[in-house]
């Protein structure tokens, strides 16, 4: 498993499967449309993760504040989501698609890998450091998943950290 390396210039680069390309996208496209057609699942879990309230105890100023900002945050987090399948859209050299980031970019794909990391968190039920014991084969990939993502956004951080 590769992640993400330092080069050159402080770019990051990281060199995925066609198969991790392909999955990687899949999952940013269906955050995105997760995102643009909230107002059909208002209560998911998964949305309820991505766009918060901002006051738990307080449904009035929740509701104020979701009103100024949510259009904003959802957008923002949409475009997240396609700049990484976007990215990986590129062709395939050798069975590999390698993805190079700028600062900018970098910050674009660390926030999604969050989103993503989310998502599938509140797929499975994690709500706190532990991983919860999967129920079946499809929940045990979905936890697979959700460390594989943890283990590029962790390489992602280092390797513009440096």
């Amino acid at each position: 498993m590769s992640g993400f390396r330092r080069v050159r210039g402080g770019d990051a680069v990281a060199s995925f499967s066609v198969e991790e390309a392909s999955m990687l996208a899949d999952l940013a496209r269906q955050v995105s449309s997760l995102i643009a057609g909230r107002a059909d699942t208002a209560h998911d879990p998964a949305l309820e993760r991505l766009l918060p309230d901002a006051y738990r105890d307080n449904t009035e100023h929740a509701d104020e504040f979701r009103r100024f900002t949510e259009e904003h945050l959802a957008d923002g987090k949409m475009r997240n989501a396609t700049a990484i399948a976007d990215a990986l859209s590129a062709p395939s050299v050798r069975g590999k698609v390698e993805v190079r980031l700028d600062a900018a970019a970098a910050g674009a794909w660390m926030r999604s890998l969050t989103d993503l990391r989310l998502t599938l968190a509140a797929r499975v039920g994690i709500v706190d450091e532990s991983m919860p014991s999967p129920r079946d084969d499809s929940e045990e990939m979905l936890l697979a998943i959700y460390e594989w993502l943890g283990y590029q956004l962790e390489t992602l951080i280092r390797a513009i950290d440096r």
